[in-house]
């Protein structure tokens, strides 16, 4: 499956979790939205390269509003990477909003 450039896909990523034999899952400039903390250890299991948009709490680009944020997504995506060594995470990154009250300059 790949989806991308489209602003009609709006759905929960998680939502596509149970399609056993989905290996490439590319969302990237899409208006999904859900939370990378969700995937658990039975999600996508035949997946080898996902890219989440910054819709997604912890997808690509996703901008925290908080510092005290930043760990627990870096851990989900570690976790989720070390069940799936092989799984390509594509373009994954993220930075403090400059709307944040965390934010100096």
């Amino acid at each position: 499956v790949h989806i991308s450039l489209s602003q009609h896909v709006q759905v929960n990523f998680m939502d596509l979790a149970d399609f056993p034999r989905l290996r490439t899952l590319n969302l990237r400039e899409t208006c999904v939205t859900g939370d990378i903390r969700d995937i658990g250890e039975g999600d996508f299991l035949a997946l080898e390269t996902l890219t989440l948009p910054s819709g997604v709490y912890g997808g690509m680009g996703y901008e925290f509003q908080h510092i005290s944020d930043a760990p627990d997504i870096a851990m989900a995506v570690n976790s989720f990477k070390k069940q799936r060594p092989s799984l390509l995470i594509e373009s994954w990154h993220a930075s403090l909003s400059e709307d944040s009250p965390d934010w100096y300059g």
